[in-house]
């Protein structure tokens, strides 16, 4: 093998070191501008907010609660007399008219104290008709013991004539005294009953009278027509006189009775109008009135804390509601035409300072508002603003 000249061995050797140098000059000057490009930042999308513009209108404010469906008409049921419970014969749900039977109480003792009574009685009545037929008897005798005085009298003095003797005239004067004391015994038979007879026959009828009224009160009787709403009683049990034992309604007549917090109710007044419609069901609505806020914000008691509502259209709320039916209710409490309005979402807040965000002309001013009353998404703009701004929400 034949070697290469020096000259040519040396110019390969030249040849190769100056591609390794372009190669790796190449190398560093992308890596250079590699590092020199920065790397591109993702920009934030600004969402577009909502503008409103400053109108003029009419601005309600109202309440709504749910009320549920009452009679108007209800009364305690209760036994004019404490007692055992002997026997029921209605219960609750059912319809009854003005003097049924509801139930009854034990009348066991009762009746055996007035048969004892009775018994007393027919003893005492006894008595005093055997003294009356006794002193009927002695009146009769004495009577007639008087009437042959008085005989024998007419006789002796007719005997006698207009000259009596002696002896004659003391006849007369003997058969006057007989008859003056046979008049005597008449008299004092008038007077001969013994009073206490009578005391015991009056106080005998009288308990007698006690017992069957007693008797009589110990039934539970409805007093007047409607359905038995509620009723509290089981055989065997012990009521006191005039305990509540249940509830009895008068069906047709029909309210709305609803508990509200004291907040609600200091913006309402009895006679203010509402409507009412079924809740959780579509319906039509019916109007109605507050007849009764309770104590101290109308007339009603305060124990009981509700507002009751009637219906204007009882019959038309008859034939829809039944008791116990739930009704939403809507007051208009207070209602401002031709005012300034913005919705709730033009209006922001800034620890207690009401403000907006007025655009004018691609400007944007933060401008104070005192607001008025809101309702129906509307609130009044009572100052701070004009009809036709724009406002920018947030």
């Amino acid at each position: 093998m034949k070697k290469l000249p020096n000259r040519l061995l040396l110019l390969l050797l030249a040849t190769l070191f100056l591609s390794v140098g372009c190669l790796a000059a190449g190398q560093r000057e992308r890596r250079a501008a590699d590092l020199a490009e920065p790397t591109p930042i993702p920009t934030a999308v600004t969402a577009a907010r909502p503008t409103y513009e400053v109108a003029k209108g009419t601005v309600t404010f109202t309440l709504e609660f749910t009320g549920r469906v009452v009679p108007a008409v209800a009364e305690p049921l209760a036994f004019p007399r404490d007692g055992q419970v002997a026997t029921i014969y209605l219960d609750s749900g059912d319809a009854v008219q003005a003097g049924d039977v509801i139930a009854e109480l034990d009348n066991t003792a009762l009746e055996a104290e007035r048969v004892l009574a009775q018994s007393a009685l027919a003893v005492a009545e006894g008595q005093l008709a055997l003294s009356q037929q006794q002193i009927e008897q002695a009146r009769q005798a004495a009577e007639l013991a008087r009437d042959l005085a008085q005989l024998d009298l007419d006789f002796a003095i007719q005997e006698a004539g207009s000259s009596p003797t002696a002896a004659e005239q003391y006849q007369i004067n003997r058969l006057t005294l007989l008859l003056a004391l046979a008049q005597l015994a008449v008299d004092g038979l008038d007077s001969t009953l013994d009073p206490e007879l009578q005391s015991a026959v009056d106080e005998a009828a009288l308990r007698v009278a006690e017992l069957e009224s007693q008797m009589a009160r110990s039934q539970l009787l409805a007093p007047f027509d409607g359905i038995i709403s509620s009723l509290n009683l089981d055989p065997g049990r012990s009521v006191a006189a005039f305990e509540p034992v249940g509830i009895i309604a008068d069906a047709t007549q029909i309210e709305v009775s609803a508990s509200l917090p004291e907040a609600p109710m200091r913006e309402l007044a009895e006679g203010m109008a509402v409507v009412m419609v079924p809740a959780g069901t579509p319906g039509d609505p019916l109007m109605g009135t507050i007849t009764q806020l309770p104590t101290p914000f109308g007339s009603g008691s305060g124990e009981e804390g509700d507002t009751r509502l009637q219906f204007d259209d009882t019959t038309a709320a008859f034939n829809r509601y039944q008791p116990g039916d739930r009704v939403r209710v809507t007051i208009v409490v207070t209602e401002r035409p031709d005012v300034l309005w913005l919705p709730p979402a033009a209006i922001r807040d800034f620890n207690g300072r009401k403000f907006v965000v007025v655009q004018t002309d691609g400007v944007e001013q933060r401008v104070d508002v005192t607001l008025g009353i809101e309702g129906n998404g509307r609130v009044e703009i009572i100052d701070g603003l004009r009809e036709g701004q724009i406002i920018v929400g947030q």
